[in-house]
């Protein structure tokens, strides 16, 4: 990575890139000029989807990991984004559903551990899910509460998969056009102050990372 420095910027600037807050700094423009050329690349929309696609399964961690940075990095790519995500993220709940259904002690019973339910306290909740499946679907994409447990628990205990597929895909495509709203009107704005606090715009930085 080169760390040739913008001729605008000024002397104190180029005296601060030896500090530790200059390090940091230089870190935060290559990521950023990083991101910012995977989101005008052709492939930020696939990596957002098959992210999505592991998380909603079988994978940990946010669901936003992926599409709230490359985002950002360009807001007016934004909706088209959230609409990978979307996809992705259905397509992993659907997938979790079948891992549920179909291979719950092998595959299922393993991932449900791994996120912190024992065997009783998965048992306790084939109840709430008979009552109140699809609504439960419906209430862990758009809340702090693990989707793919959720979605495990559907084929696991049988919840009829029309309504679980139609609970998923609202939700989900609630989520991600709420999210991919927010960063479409106010990224623009984020990334302005960005690039005042980088002393140079995020279009140019490709050509110093």
């Amino acid at each position: 990575m080169s760390t040739t420095l913008d001729p605008a910027l000024p002397a104190s600037a180029e005296h601060r890139d030896g500090s530790p807050s200059g390090r940091v700094r230089r870190s935060l423009v290559a990521l950023i000029a990083r991101l910012h050329r995977w989101a005008e690349s052709g492939h930020a929309g696939s990596a957002v989807c098959t992210w999505n696609a592991l998380q909603g399964s079988v994978v940990p961690g946010p669901s936003e990991a992926l599409f709230l940075p490359l985002g950002l990095a360009d807001p007016p790519k934004a909706p088209r984004l959230a609409a990978w995500a979307a996809l992705g993220a259905i397509a992993g709940g659907l997938i979790a559903y079948a891992i549920g259904a179909l291979a719950f002690e092998s595959v299922g019973r393993p991932l449900v551990g791994l996120l912190g339910v024992s065997d009783a306290r998965w048992a306790s909740l084939e109840g709430v899910f008979l009552r109140r499946g699809a609504m439960l679907v419906l209430l862990s994409t758009l809340s702090p509460l693990s989707t793919k447990l959720v979605c495990i628990g559907g084929g696991a205990f049988g919840i009829p998969f029309v309504p679980f597929a139609l609970a998923l895909a609202a939700g989900r495509a609630a989520r991600f056009a709420a999210i991919g709203l927010v960063v479409r009107l106010a990224g623009d704005r984020l990334m302005a102050r960005l690039q005042r606090r980088l002393g140079r715009p995020v279009g140019t930085l490709t050509d110093h990372a």
